[in-house]
Formats: structure tokens, C-alpha cells, sequence
């Protein structure tokens, strides 16, 4: 299986927007990964309170539901970006050279498709919550932000796949140029 450009492969030190890209990957990584951990204080945090009669946090389960669609949204950027994502990797796997190259290709151009579509239809949907001004029961959250969730992830998805998928049809072409 391929990786992203400067995934695993050394080349993090030469080029500044590699490095930068990485940086940023790696921060957001190390974000969720806090978030994660509050999230999992304030679910301890809310069951002691409530199991010993002491208090209760009021929308802490909301919370927690939406912090994970989000966390989890935005984790599947990260994990598209190094093509760690859902797949099944048994054919690919077989295969090396341009073969391997040109189903990558294939199953990342139906990626973005798949990933436009379903962000776009969550766009849709998006619209449609926030004519109605709906809120959450507990926070009062505007329901437009959990929704948001699964636009900006299928979208991220969509534009890291769109881009590894130029990379490696510029790889492609420089490396069947190099065969002539």
C-alpha cells in the first residue's frame, strides 16, 4: 500500500511544506488524541457524580456524543491522508509496479466521488437544520455544529484522497517516462 508524500518514507526533511504538512498532521493528532482523553474525564467525571448523588453535568452525555462524531470525522482525514482509512488491501497488495499504481488511482478517484457525494447530501442536510434553528435538548448547541461534522470530514477526505491521487499520477507519468 502507498503512502501519502513524506509518509514514513524519510523525506520529511527536505521540502518546508512537507515538513509543515507533518507538523500540522502530527499536532492535530496529538489535539484529538487530548480530546479523547478529556472527553473520557468528563464521562468518569459524570458518572461518579451521578452515581454518588453528588452532582450531575448536565448535557455531559450530548457532549460526549458529539466530541466523538467529531473526533472521529476528523481522525479519518488523518487516517486518508496516510491511506490508513477502510479498504481492503488483498489486490493491491499482489500486484507491484504500474499495475499496483493505476488501482490506487482507481480506488482513490472513487473515493472522492463517494466523498463528494456523501458531503455534499450532508451539506444538504446542513441547510435544511439550520432553516429550522434546532438545538440540542442539553447544551443548547445549535444542531448545525454535530451535523458539520460529517460535511468537514467527507470533504477533508475528499481533498487529501484528491490530492495523494495527483501525486501519484504524477509519480505514475514520471515513472513510465523513465521506462522509454
Amino acid at each position: 500500500m502507498t503512502r501519502g508524500p513524506g509518509v514514513g518514507d524519510g523525506r520529511t526533511s527536505g521540502n518546508g511544506f512537507i515538513r509543515a504538512e507533518a507538523l500540522v498532521v502530527r499536532l492535530v493528532g496529538i489535539l484529538l488524541g487530548l480530546a479523547l482523553i478529556a472527553m473520557v474525564l468528563v464521562n468518569v467525571a459524570n458518572a461518579v457524580g451521578r452515581y454518588s448523588g453528588w452532582f450531575s453535568l448536565v448535557g455531559a452525555d450530548e457532549l460526549l456524543v458529539y466530541g466523538m462524531i467529531w473526533i472521529v470525522m476528523l481522525g479519518a482525514i488523518l487516517a486518508a491522508r496516510s491511506r490508513d482509512h477502510l479498504s481492503i488491501n488483498l489486490l493491491p497488495t499482489a500486484m507491484s509496479g504500474g499495475l499496483a499504481a493505476t488501482l490506487q488511482i482507481v480506488i482513490d478517484v472513487a473515493t472522492v466521488a463517494v466523498s463528494l457525494f456523501i458531503a455534499w447530501h450532508s451539506f444538504d442536510f446542513i441547510s435544511r437544520i439550520a432553516a429550522l434553528n434546532q438545538t440540542s435538548m442539553g447544551l443548547g448547541l445549535p444542531m448545525v455544529i454535530p451535523h458539520s461534522a460529517i460535511l468537514i470530514g467527507f470533504a477533508g477526505i475528499a481533498a487529501v484522497t484528491a490530492f495523494l491521487t495527483i501525486v501519484d499520477i504524477s509519480r505514475l507519468s514520471v515513472s513510465e517516462r523513465g521506462r522509454k
